[in-house]
């Protein structure tokens, strides 16, 4: 049995990668912060793998979060093949108004807590495992909606690049996706007059699905030499 940790994974991105591990066969840790809701229906829809995943209440946005995820996997297993760093927050406040706090928040659950999330759980990885980091198209490009959230995802490039040298020799592979605009819940809130600005700057003139994220994620975990890779998925996103 394989085993694969996919964080903020009951919904979106995750929620796909998740779900596309363990129709390959994978026992993958679920995560969430406080939507207990959401989390009930994602075990409804997953009754078919029953005992093939389970489902773990943690914050990442905090240091408990990580104990809490740590301690949990390790009453099950204490191995992993593969980590998926999801989990992400944003914030629009204006560039004049934005405060320490709105800043340190953002870094901290973007990018601090991934980076001491993997070293906690760094002993438990097997030789030849995988790490992927979910970046986005704003961690590669400048924007000045959300610079927190563009610098955050920016830095998980380096902290990638950065921890191949860590892992060389336990052949553990380090990688990241940096997906343009996704439909998930976060997107759909858009009005559709935004939607279509966004559309017409992209060649598919198309948001990507979930799914087709999650494909690259398992492309990348089924091959050995990509390490230290940015995957770029935007569909051909023109942002001049």
């Amino acid at each position: 049995m394989k085993y694969a940790l996919v964080t903020s994974s009951t919904k979106g991105i995750g929620k796909a990668i998740g779900t596309l591990l363990l129709q390959h066969n994978y026992y993958v840790f679920f995560n969430y912060a406080y939507d207990d809701i959401i989390a009930t229906q994602l075990q409804k829809e997953l009754s078919q793998y029953k005992d093939k995943f389970s489902i773990i209440k943690a914050d990442l946005s905090n240091l408990n979060g990580i104990n809490i995820l740590h301690n949990s996997i390790t009453k099950i297993t204490n191995k992993l093949d593969c980590i998926v760093l999801n989990t992400a927050i944003t914030d629009k406040t204006q560039f004049e108004n934005i405060t320490y706090d709105n800043w340190n928040n953002v870094i901290n659950t973007n990018l601090n807590i991934p980076f001491f999330l993997v070293q906690k759980l760094s002993p438990y990885i097997n030789n030849n495992g995988r790490i992927i980091f979910i970046s986005a198209l704003l961690g590669l490009i400048p924007h000045a909606t959300s610079i927190s959230y563009g610098v955050s995802k920016a830095g998980l490039i380096m902290l990638a690049k950065s921890l191949v040298k860590i892992f060389k020799d336990r052949k553990i592979t380090v990688n990241t996706i940096a997906p343009g605009f996704v439909d998930t819940d976060w997107q759909l809130t858009k009005h559709l007059n935004h939607r279509q600005r966004i559309e017409n700057k992209i060649a598919l003139k198309r948001f990507a699905y979930p799914e087709e994220i999650a494909k690259v994620c398992l492309s990348i975990i089924d091959n050995d030499y990509i390490n230290g890779a940015v995957i770029n998925v935007d569909g051909g996103y023109n942002f001049e």
